[in-house]
């Protein structure tokens, strides 16, 4: 008997790697297809701009976090304090 995954527990199915053309999908629609005020800034996923989401075990979407500007303002100082740059 094969064991069963958490996500299959919890009635989602069995994780699958994309292809490689399913992978490139979404930034070549981003950077081609979509129009760049649709798009500007935010986080893409399948070929739609991801909604904003709030539940545990992440899936799709992002999480309101990831959104805030000054997690992204203190993400940016450490990064240039980490690699020596100012950018």
């Amino acid at each position: 008997m094969a064991a069963i995954g958490a996500n299959q527990k919890a009635g989602m199915p069995a994780f699958t790697y994309k292809t490689v053309p399913q992978g490139a999908a979404t930034t070549v629609w981003a950077g081609f297809v979509a129009s760049a005020d649709r798009v500007g800034g935010r986080y893409c996923e399948d070929c739609h701009v991801a909604e904003v989401i709030e539940r545990p075990g992440l899936r799709g979407g992002v999480h309101a976090y990831a959104l805030d500007p000054e997690r992204a303002k203190a993400l940016w100082a450490k990064s240039e304090e980490m690699v020596g740059e100012q950018f």
